[in-house]
C-alpha cells in the first residue's frame, strides 16, 4: 500500500514538473503553480483540531491539457454540457490533534490525532472556453491518500514544534491507523458577476454562488456557498486557494492589469455525512467523537496581484463539527501563486 501511494506521489510531482519555465512565454500558455499553508498560528494561535495543512498545487493553462483530458469531452457534456478547459494536480499534507496536546493517551472526548498525506488530480470543464467569460466552471476531483502513521503526521508536527520551541504534542501514539482513503468530488463554481461598477476609484464589487458534492471514505458532504468580492482591477479567478474542504479557489488566475488588489469574503454550508477525521477508521476500531452533521465556514481576506504573481491571505473560522468541541474554530490560510 505505501508502495503503491509513493507511486502515485512521483506520478503526481512529474505532472506538476512537465511545464517549461520561460518567462516570455504567451498568456495563454501560462500555467499556475500555487503553495497553500493553513495553521492555526496564523489566526488566534490556538492549536486544536485541525491544526496545520500545507498543499502544492499546479493548473495547467487553459486548453493546454494531455490526451487523457481532452478524451473526458463526451463525460463532461453527457453530465452539465461543459467541455475540459484546463487540469492540476496537487499533493499536500493536513494535521488533526485534540485540544490538551499534552495529555497521554489523547483526550477520547476530543479530537483524534490524524495525519493525512494525499495527492488531487482535478479537471475543470467551462461552460464555452472559446468564450472570454464563461458563466461557470464544474470541477471534477479524485482525492487519494494515506491516513495514519505513514501519513508522518507525528513527525511532521514534533519537527515544526522543535524549531518553534512550541510543547511536544504526546498523544500521537493514540492517532487513526493506517487507512488508504479516497474521495471524489463534483463542484459547479459560477464565474463572478459584476455587482457595482463604477464605483468611487475604480472600484468593483462582484458575486461568485458555488455548490458541490463529496463522496468517499475520506469525506461524504453536500456543501453551497458564495464568495464576494471588492477591489481594484479585479483579476479573472475563482477565488482565493485553499485546502480541503473549505471555500477555495483552484489556484487559477488571469490578471487583466499589471497590479490589482481586492477584499474578499464569504461563507459556506455543508451536510456532512461522513469525515474521516472525526468518525475514525472505516474498516477498524480507532479514536472517533460524536460528529455534527452540519458546519459552517466563513471566511475573510485579501489578494494583491502584481505581473505573474498573487499572495492571498484567508481569515477562518468554523462552527463547531463534534459533540462537546465546546467552541467553535479559528485558522489562518496563505497562499502564494506564479503563473509561468
Amino acid at each position: 500500500m505505501r508502495n503503491i501511494f509513493r507511486l502515485a506521489l512521483a506520478a503526481t510531482a512529474a505532472l506538476v514538473a512537465t511545464p517549461a519555465f520561460a518567462e516570455d512565454r504567451p498568456e495563454e500558455a501560462k500555467g499556475t503553480l500555487t503553495l497553500v499553508g493553513e495553521n492555526d498560528s496564523l489566526s488566534s494561535g490556538a492549536d486544536r483540531n485541525y491544526t496545520s495543512g500545507i498543499k502544492l498545487a499546479y493548473v495547467s493553462p487553459v486548453n493546454v491539457m494531455p490526451k487523457w483530458v481532452r478524451n473526458l469531452d463526451g463525460l463532461t457534456r453527457a453530465v452539465t454540457n461543459a467541455r475540459p478547459s484546463f487540469f492540476g494536480a496537487a499533493v499536500g499534507q493536513s494535521l488533526f490533534t485534540p485540544q490538551d496536546i499534552a495529555a497521554t493517551p489523547a483526550p477520547a472526548d476530543q479530537h483524534p490525532y490524524a495525519g493525512y498525506l494525499y495527492a488531487q488530480l482535478l479537471m475543470a470543464a467551462e461552460e464555452n472556453v472559446v468564450a472570454r467569460d464563461p458563466g461557470f466552471v464544474d470541477l471534477y476531483e479524485l482525492e487519494f491518500g494515506m491516513v495514519g502513521p505513514s501519513a508522518l503526521g507525528r513527525q511532521s508536527q514534533a519537527g515544526v514544534h522543535r524549531v518553534l520551541g512550541a510543547p511536544e504534542p504526546l498523544g500521537w501514539d493514540s492517532q487513526l491507523k493506517d487507512e488508504f482513503v479516497f474521495a471524489v468530488s463534483l463542484e459547479r463554481r459560477w464565474r463572478a458577476e459584476k455587482v457595482f461598477e463604477n464605483l468611487p476609484g475604480d472600484l468593483e464589487v462582484d458575486a461568485a454562488p458555488g455548490i458541490g458534492v463529496t463522496l468517499g471514505t475520506l469525506r461524504t458532504e453536500a456543501k453551497v456557498g458564495a464568495s464576494f468580492r471588492l477591489g481594484h482591477h479585479l483579476s479573472d479567478d475563482y477565488g482565493a486557494p485553499r485546502v480541503r474542504p473549505g471555500l477555495g479557489g483552484v489556484g487559477y488566475f488571469k490578471a487583466r492589469q499589471p497590479f490589482s488588489w481586492y477584499l474578499f469574503g464569504g461563507a459556506e454550508f455543508r451536510a456532512v455525512g461522513r469525515n474521516l477525521f472525526l468518525d475514525g477508521n472505516t474498516f477498524r476500531d480507532s479514536a472517533s467523537v460524536d460528529k455534527k452533521n452540519f458546519v459552517v465556514d466563513v471566511q475573510a481576506g485579501a489578494a494583491i496581484q502584481t505581473g505573474d504573481w498573487r499572495l492571498a491571505y484567508t481569515y477562518v473560522t468554523r462552527t463547531e463539527e463534534f459533540e462537546g468541541q465546546g467552541e467553535q474554530q479559528d485558522f489562518g490560510a496563505l497562499a502564494l501563486s506564479w503563473r509561468f
